[in-house]
């Protein structure tokens, strides 16, 4: 049991020592290079704030997703409800 628990200590304590290190963010323009663009942006209900970068082909396939989305929204069959089929 007490080589377990100075095990666990001598664990601990290596991983504590240890410093973090952050890969560095890329600059705005090294970004925009690559056709990536950034924003922040906040999840509804939260107050934080999180940084969202997309690139071109994202931004394009959202858009795209979107426009689907209206059309399939726009061409729902619409007529006369009647008491025994269902309403359109």
């Amino acid at each position: 049991m007490c080589c377990l628990l100075s095990t666990l200590s001598l664990a601990l304590s290596a991983c504590a020592s240890r410093a973090v290190t952050q890969e560095p963010m890329p600059t705005g323009a090294t970004l925009a290079a690559q056709g990536i663009e950034c924003h922040k942006e906040r999840a509804t209900g939260s107050l934080v704030e999180a940084r969202v970068c997309t690139s071109a082909a994202e931004r394009a396939r959202a858009a795209d997703d979107a426009q689907k989305t209206k059309d399939q929204m726009n061409n729902v069959p619409a007529g006369p409800c009647t008491a025994t089929g269902p309403c359109h």
